[in-house]
């Protein structure tokens, strides 16, 4: 097993891309602390690992505020003694903002989950796997962290875009500054793929059909085509890479 006996924290691990990673790292071994804001789905994330044979504990968080981070990553310790392996999941788009919120509230409430989250989050994290030895911290960003979204899909300041550009830059720098730590960073720039987060637009057949159109494999990818970079990237099998922006979008940002 690749990951045996690591303790994975996981934000964002009630649904999606992080529940997908939790049960992939479950089977390879890894102890998994899920954390989600919802922590009724967190549970069911669990239980899901715990009834294949796994071992998973709830730590329910809101990583959108530093207090909430640090206390995410102080329940992981309190209940595990340590952290090897950070995947920053957690992550919402524009339009799950407020309804009535105005263009600055929308724009903090995107980039205080995406980027404020995922910056405190392995800042605290990483401070703990210093004192022991090292770890991997796996952010996960977009292919529109890399390239800009096409006209007919943007007004030219969605802070979707805006925070997942930050985590490349984010994951470059820690990559560098932490690598004598004995810690990776790297990031996952995945395309569109069938999540909660995605659902709105799978649910459009115009956009859905223009997406597919820009897609060179033509499809949608699945949640466990990404949790399986991420497993990659926080195994061994990546031992020599760091501060590394990986894209896994069926040929999008090739183009």
């Amino acid at each position: 097993m690749k990951l045996q006996d690591k303790v994975a924290l996981i934000t964002g691990g009630g649904s999606g891309i992080g529940r997908a990673t939790a049960l992939l790292f479950a089977q390879e071994g890894a102890v998994i602390a899920v954390s989600d804001v919802n922590e009724t789905t967190a549970a069911e994330t669990a239980e899901m690992v715990t009834s294949a044979g796994g071992s998973a504990h709830v730590i329910a968080g809101n990583v959108s505020t530093t207090e909430g981070s640090r206390a995410i990553v102080v329940a992981c310790m309190e209940h595990f003694g340590r952290v090897d392996i950070l995947i920053n999941s957690a992550g919402v788009a524009l339009r799950h903002a407020p309804p009535d919120a105005t263009f600055d509230e929308a724009w903090d409430f995107v980039m205080d989950v995406n980027l404020r989250g995922t910056v405190m989050m392995s800042r605290f994290a990483t401070d703990e796997m210093k004192k022991t030895g090292g770890g991997t911290v796996v952010n996960l960003s977009s292919i529109y962290g890399l390239v800009g979204r096409p006209a007919e899909l943007t007004d030219g300041f969605d802070p979707y875009t805006h925070s997942k550009g930050a985590i490349v830059q984010l994951t470059r720098e820690a990559g560098v500054k932490l690598a004598p730590d004995g810690i990776r960073t790297n990031c996952l720039c995945p395309g569109f793929v069938y999540t909660n987060l995605t659902k709105g637009l799978a649910e459009n057949p115009e956009t859905m059909a223009l997406l597919e159109s820009r897609t060179p494999m033509g499809r949608f990818g699945e949640a466990e085509e990404i949790a399986k970079a991420a497993l990659f990237l926080a195994s061994d099998d990546s031992s020599y890479v760091t501060g590394a922006a990986l894209s896994i979008d069926g040929g999008y940002v090739a183009q």
